[in-house]
């Protein structure tokens, strides 16, 4: 009985995959893979060294979104402290009392200079980015106009994934879209 249930379970699945790829004459099957909405963020590795602390701000039709920006890789081990930030894409929550607590599930992994903004449109927006020294002090605060396109991580014949924005900081500071 088990094992029927089991090849029952894995014949479904198939059907439902087959049943994602499209028409009988397409070579190229549609998987369920996608891409996040957001805005990715290329710094000059100069100016990167400088900042410790980045923040990406993304407004349209009348709403922003503000999420922190990471511009270098860190391990989970690696601690936030002031000497060495860690700086995510997503803002911080809420303090929970110890008894709200569930139990830790790993973090997701964050790309180095990608914010993630699931509701990011295809439409112009007005990005600001703000970098500060260790001391707090602001490296830079530039704004960019920019028009988030759809992504296509399983080919153009297949629905789109979320709509994403690039830009790149020069080492004099310069926000140039990519």
């Amino acid at each position: 009985m088990r094992q029927n249930v089991g090849l029952t379970v894995s014949m479904a699945a198939l059907a439902l995959l087959t049943a994602c790829g499209g028409s009988a004459g397409d070579t190229h099957p549609c998987t369920l893979s996608d891409a996040p909405a957001g805005i990715g963020v290329e710094v000059h590795p100069e100016l990167a060294n400088r900042v410790t602390d980045a923040t990406l701000r993304a407004c349209w039709d009348g709403t922003c979104r503000k999420r922190t920006l990471q511009l270098r890789e860190t391990s989970s081990e690696e601690p936030a402290t002031p000497g060495n930030p860690v700086m995510t894409t997503e803002s911080a929550a809420a303090t929970e009392s110890p008894a709200a607590r569930t139990p830790q599930t790993p973090e997701p992994f964050v790309w180095p200079g990608f914010a993630v903004v699931r509701d990011l449109p295809r439409e112009p927006i007005h990005v600001t980015l703000v970098f500060k020294n260790q001391r707090g002090a602001t490296v830079l605060d530039r704004q960019i106009s920019l028009t988030p396109q759809p992504t296509y991580p399983n080919g153009r014949n297949c629905s789109p994934g979320g709509h994403q924005a690039r830009l790149t900081v020069t080492g004099e500071g310069s926000l140039i879209p990519r």
